[in-house]
């Protein structure tokens, strides 16, 4: 079922198909599709927001946004014990982004000049929690929490409906506790294009960040060249990287491949591993379980069929793979994995030894689960509350300040032809 191949016997043209995974090219998405469902959601707002709805997911909504009531009925909906286990989530998750903030800072040279950065949150933020296939929750806490902890001060939620037009109840359930009450009852480019440009009846937003599907990934991208909104990044499949030398149990390695692949179809999970013998056993459990028929069976049988298992000669040559590739998740199961720490670069979230699986961050431990897919992590982070953050530098400067800088500013003006104005600029303040 899994090929287990030597990193050594890889082609370059294996090697490349390894890296190249970010997903479909949206380009013909882009201009078929999304761009005249974001011009129309633009010229028409919630008519346009309900006319697609209708037309996309086959749901007839008679107001886009939720009423405060059904976010409140989803909340005594709930199961109190459920309720329990993601306010502590909550608790876990907020405590790791307050280490997050960032001070804004003032120093004066010698000369008078005085210089600073001022860190401020935008305005309004929406995000973006996916449904179809699951409903996700946990996404409504990683993408409000941080938004709040750096002081937003409006925070939507966008989400597909269910078939007869209400909030998925746990997404809602979660919104109540967190006090959000605009809830955009679409997903898609239209849920998008709602948030970005505002309705009758939806407040805009600065920043749209979370997941979604291409369609979302595309009109992200769209209304951001056009400097509509900021984004976190654009999602492609989600992925984990596992590293595991010989003392790794392969039960539970085959089971984080799995989790990963329950997600969707075009998951995707690799095992690099220095022991042969773990790399068959992992194959073992890997088909006993997919021959079971269990849980997500045909999801999980499709994504599957992207996994590779590839063996290295050491740890070190396994994490070199590792800083190449940039996986949105990696697992370092290996002995003493403290010993690795700086040697690891371009992961979206590192999960250090047996007792830190994928699955703690996706829900518990704290860190964001929103990371960067496709190998983004070698040049992008995670979402967090820099995110919703804008930085403004400042600078104020004596006169003699200005005096001693001006003879600098007009050689380097000069240099680039703006001497005229530029430094003339400087020079006529003391004339």
């Amino acid at each position: 079922m899994i090929a287990i191949r030597k990193l050594s016997d890889l082609t370059e043209k294996e090697r490349n198909a390894l890296f190249q995974r970010f997903g479909d090219d949206f380009t013909g998405i882009m201009v078929n599709n999304v761009i005249p469902i974001v011009q129309k959601v633009r010229d028409e707002g919630d008519r346009a927001v309900i006319e697609f709805t209708r037309q996309f997911d086959g749901v007839n909504l008679h107001e886009v946004c939720a009423t405060e009531k059904e976010i409140k009925t989803a909340y005594h909906n709930t199961d109190a014990n459920v309720i329990d286990s993601f306010v502590k989530a909550i608790e876990n998750i907020r405590e790791f982004h307050l280490h997050q903030k960032r001070d804004s800072f003032i120093y004066t040279r010698g000369d008078g000049t005085t210089l600073g950065m001022l860190y401020q949150p935008v305005e309004s933020a929406a995000v973006y929690v996916p449904g179809g296939k699951a409903s996700y929750p946990s996404s409504v806490l990683m993408g409000v929490i941080p938004a709040q902890i750096a002081g937003c001060k409006h925070i939507s939620i966008i989400t597909p409906p269910a078939k007869d037009g209400a909030i998925a109840p746990y997404i809602g359930a979660m919104a109540n506790i967190l006090g959000i009450t605009t809830i955009i009852k679409s997903g898609g480019a239209q849920g998008v294009a709602a948030a970005a440009f505002g309705t009758h009846t939806v407040p805009s937003a600065n920043i749209i960040v979370g997941p979604g599907n291409i369609y979302v990934t595309a009109a992200k991208a769209y209304l951001f060249s056009q400097g509509v909104i900021q984004i976190d990044s654009l999602a492609g499949p989600s992925e984990v990287l596992i590293i595991a030398d010989e003392h790794a149990n392969p039960h539970w390695v085959a089971w984080d491949l799995l989790a990963q692949a329950e997600h969707e179809e075009m998951a995707i999970a690799i095992l690099v591993t220095t022991s042969e013998s773990l790399a068959h056993e992992v194959v073992t459990y890997i088909e006993e379980d997919i021959h079971s028929g269990r849980g997500r069976h045909a999801i999980k049988k499709q994504a599957i069929k992207n996994a590779h298992i590839i063996l290295v000669s050491s740890i070190e040559e396994a994490i070199d793979f590792s800083n190449s590739y940039g996986p949105e998740h990696m697992e370092l199961m290996v002995e003493n994995p403290l010993h690795y720490l700086t040697q690891i670069k371009n992961v979206g979230s590192l999960f250090l030894g047996a007792y830190a699986p994928v699955a703690v961050g996706d829900y518990f431990s704290g860190a964001n689960h929103v990371l960067p897919t496709g190998g983004a992590a070698r040049f992008s982070s995670g979402l967090g509350v820099e995110t919703f953050m804008r930085r403004t530098s400042f600078q104020y400067l004596t006169p003699s300040a200005l005096q001693q800088a001006t003879e600098h500013v007009s050689r380097m003006s000069q240099v680039e032809g703006f001497d005229d104005k530029h430094g003339d600029s400087l020079r006529i303040r003391f004339r």
